[in-house]
This record gives structure tokens, C-alpha cells and sequence, in this order.
């Protein structure tokens, strides 16, 4: 099958604290290279000349004037963690800029959870000031956008079910400490892999970096990007021990898929 080629936009790629982190005078968090200044993670895609926004972490803004986001058609959001949504209300500024409500792509937990702790979006009472207009998509299997078919993929954040996704050969994963067999099986072999890797030592809701060079190495894909990264792993360090086709991605980075 053919797909539409697609451009992956790296907004932000540090865990929830962002790099550096607040009050922490570690190393990583004082580096002068500009790979280790990680905001909260965050994608844009573009395919079909349209703009597909994952996730609204806390720092949208400075992620959208950093990197020229002038324009977002739609958002799919990965789960409902503050570092994921903390942005929402951000999303107003494209509604005034495109004349029109913004379609929210999620699972029904996510979607539950946005509505109560931004009810005032969903408030029927009028508002002096602007609010962001969102129509929340529940998802329920594969569809289309732009002529672009989206998979959702369970992907597991510790015990919580949330949700990956793939387009075309492109896959995009974040917060994972597991993936079942079946997303596994949907992912095999794609010719890009966005995968999260917190730090070097295990930890119960993300994988470690280790664990995520082991699952890049059962999926197989032909290039993986590694994001959701914390304060411990200096990019040019780490980058050094990296197996081949395994790289850290870093804010600003922009890739084909």
C-alpha cells in the first residue's frame, strides 16, 4: 500500500519535569548543548499539507513560537497526564487564527478527563473572553484523516491502558513500561519508530533505556527516534552507546517518515 509521506516534527522531547528541571543543578540539567534542553514531549506531523498536533504538553506555546506551528488542523492526545494535556488551553490561539473548533482525537478516559478539568471549555454559559472550541473524538478503531488512515495502539503506562499510533510507516509511542503482543505485531517492521525512554534505571510507569533498545530491536523498524527522555541521559553520552539505527531525538528535529 501506498502512503502519503509524512514530516515529524519533534516539539518537545524531555519527561515531565522538562530539561533542565526545576532547582536541579545536575550536569544534563546545566549543559550548554542545545540537544539537552528538553521541553515536555510533544509532536507535529504534517501529511497532506495539514498539521496533526500529538498531545498539548504545558510548554505548546513556547513549543508553537519556537517552531514556527503557525497552523494545527487536529490533535490526538496519547493519554490524560498533565505533561500531555497541560497545554490545552493554548489551542485557543489556532481557533481565533482558523475561524473553527479543533477535532480531539482520544480514548474515552482521556477524553473524560480533559472535560472535567477544563469544563469551562464545555460550559454552556456564555464567555467574555476566548475559550478553546474542541469537538473530542472518541476513538474506536482505525480511521482517516486528510486520506490518511491513524491506528490507535494500546500501549500500557503501568497499569493504565493509553494509546500510541501509527500512520502509515510511521509509529509514535510515548510513556510505555510495556507493549502487548498485538502492538507489537501492528508496529513490526515500520520504517520509523518514536519510542519513550525515561533513564537508565528501571522505573514502574516508563521504560528504561534499556528496555527500549530491547522492544526497538523486537519491533524492528528501520530507524528509532527515542523520546520522553529525563535529566539523566545526556544526549552526546549517551548517543556514543547507542546501537545502530537508535537515536536520541531532541527538540526542533524534523524527519521523513
Amino acid at each position: 500500500m501506498m502512503h502519503a509521506p509524512l514530516t515529524l516534527k519533534f516539539l518537545g522531547t524531555g519527561g515531565s519535569f522538562g530539561v533542565p528541571m526545576l532547582a536541579c543543578p545536575c550536569a544534563v540539567c546545566a549543559s550548554a548543548d542545545p540537544r539537552d534542553k528538553r521541553l515536555r514531549t510533544s509532536a507535529l506531523i504534517t501529511v497532506n499539507d495539514r498539521h496533526l498536533l500529538i498531545d498539548a504538553s504545558p510548554d505548546l506555546r513556547a513549543q508553537g513560537i519556537d517552531h514556527g506551528v503557525n497552523r494545527v488542523d487536529a490533535v490526538l492526545f496519547t493519554h490524560d497526564h498533565a505533561d500531555h494535556v497541560g497545554g490545552i488551553d493554548d489551542l485557543r490561539a489556532y481557533n481565533l487564527r482558523q475561524h473553527g473548533k479543533l477535532s480531539c482525537y482520544g480514548d474515552a478516559r482521556t477524553l473524560a478527563a480533559i472535560r472535567s478539568r477544563f469544563d469551562y471549555i464545555f460550559s454552556s454559559e456564555p464567555a467574555l473572553g476566548s475559550r478553546p472550541q474542541l469537538d473530542l473524538c472518541e476513538l474506536d478503531g482505525p480511521f482517516t484523516l486528510w486520506k490518511q488512515e491513524i491506528t490507535p495502539l494500546q500501549v500500557m503506562h503501568g497499569d493504565q491502558p493509553i494509546t500510541g499510533y501509527r500512520l502509515g510507516g510511521l509509529a509514535y509511542i510515548t510513556d510505555a513500561s510495556s507493549l502487548p503482543d498485538k502492538t507489537i505485531d501492528a508496529v513490526r517492521g515500520v520504517n520509523v519508530l518514536v519510542l519513550n525512554a525515561l533513564r537508565h534505571e528501571p522505573h514502574p510507569l516508563h521504560m528504561s533505556l534499556e528496555e527500549a533498545i530491547e522492544m526497538a530491536r523486537r519491533i524492528g523498524a528501520k530507524r528509532t527516534y527515542l523520546i520522553h527522555l529525563g535529566h539523566e541521559l545526556e544526549h552526546e553520552g549517551t548517543s556514543r552507546v547507542l546501537p545502530e539505527g537508535i537515536e536520541l531525538a531532541y527538540d526542533g528535529l524534523t524527519i521523513e517518515a
